[in-house]
């Protein structure tokens, strides 16, 4: 803890007002509680069985648990080295992007340090490699050693790896080896067939060396396709029940100006919430400026035989969950369909017109 402390303040030259923690044994003792009091900083207690008394920290316990268990799934690994892995998931968490940061690293905040590098260098725990071998004398032997990635160092592109005798060595620069993890990654015997995982007692033909399956359009052309059966009312009535919706029904709007929160333009323009009306289309007119959605052309410019698409308003009242109103919207969109497929555009192309 006091080694934490001391790297902390000399790398943010900020000083410690207060330590949180639990009533773990490595924190309520007599010396750490005599070095934090010649600090003059306060240890706070959190309270017994209540997580939520220290819910940062608490929750990124088990994050980083839930990384070291993905990790030992993945690769492999015995639960032995669960001090690797967790030093393995603390680093790369540090040099991820978080949302309650402003999308900024821990590393960035604390150390001013800038991790975009270093995420270049973030690889799964036991990846495997292949390092150069300083170490060897013998002329006549393997330049090289094979191994996995079990740790991260402060230098850029080193990391601890764990080679074929489970020794410790650092490299620099290791060449990745493209691996799918398995449950046992450290053995490269198949499986012999037990009667757990043995599907049929016969055994399963190889397909020669010089046939090739794949998917072709000829194969895919054989492949019989399933019909789908609709099932009607009566079906599910009987197996399933019939439904009945919760939901209140609102009325359809058959028509455009039959509902006075969804008016035509004429009716907008002639109702007392005319001068609304008025303040959404400009704020309409002006999003479509400020975005440079349209470009003004003269009429004599357009070619001829061209069909001109036209627009419309759309007016629709927003309102809020209680039913008052919270704003008028107006939209202006294009007439799309007076146009003509196959006379006015190719008809495998669509197009939306919305402005």
């Amino acid at each position: 803890m006091i080694e934490i402390i001391n790297l902390l303040e000399n790398r943010t030259n900020l000083r410690t007002n207060q330590v949180q923690a639990d009533w773990g044994g490595e924190f309520q003792n007599t010396e750490l509680a005599m070095e934090l009091k010649q600090r003059g900083t306060s240890l706070k207690e959190t309270v017994s069985y209540h997580s939520e008394t220290n819910a940062i920290a608490e929750r990124m316990n088990r994050t980083i648990l839930d990384m070291n268990r993905t990790a030992i799934a993945a690769s492999g690994m015995p639960k032995g080295e669960w001090d690797k892995v967790s030093k393995h998931s603390a680093y790369t968490k540090n040099r991820v992007p978080h949302k309650s940061l402003e999308r900024k690293t821990p590393v960035k905040v604390i150390f001013s340090k800038d991790a975009r590098m270093e995420r270049k260098n973030l690889q799964p725990f036991r990846q495997r490699v292949t390092c150069y071998d300083y170490e060897t004398t013998d002329k006549l032997s393997s330049r090289s050693y094979e191994g996995q990635i079990v740790g991260y160092t402060e230098t850029h592109g080193t990391y601890w790896i764990k080679d074929q005798t489970d020794k410790s060595r650092l490299a620099k620069s290791p060449k990745l080896i493209d691996q799918t993890f398995s449950k046992d990654s450290s053995s490269d015997e198949e499986e012999e067939p037990t009667s757990e995982n043995q599907l049929d007692s016969e055994p399963i033909p190889q397909a020669a060396p010089d046939i090739i399956l794949a998917k072709t359009p000829e194969t895919l052309a054989k492949a019989p396709k399933k019909k789908r059966i609709r099932k009607d009312d009566d079906y599910w009535k009987t197996h399933v029940g019939e439904r009945k919706s919760t939901r209140e029904s609102k009325p359809r709007v058959l028509a455009v100006g039959s509902d006075p929160d969804y008016p035509t333009d004429k009716q907008a323009r002639n109702s007392p919430e005319a001068t609304e009306w008025a303040i959404a289309r400009k704020s309409e007119r002006d999003q479509l400026v400020k975005y440079g959605v349209f470009t003004k052309i003269k009429k004599s410019d357009i070619p001829e035989n061209t069909k001109i698409v036209d627009t419309k308003w759309v007016y629709t009242v927003k309102r809020k969950p209680d039913g008052g109103i919270l704003k008028y919207k107006a939209r202006k969109v294009g007439r799309g369909f007076s146009q003509e497929a196959g006379k006015f555009y190719d008809s495998d192309q669509i197009f939306a017109q919305m402005m």
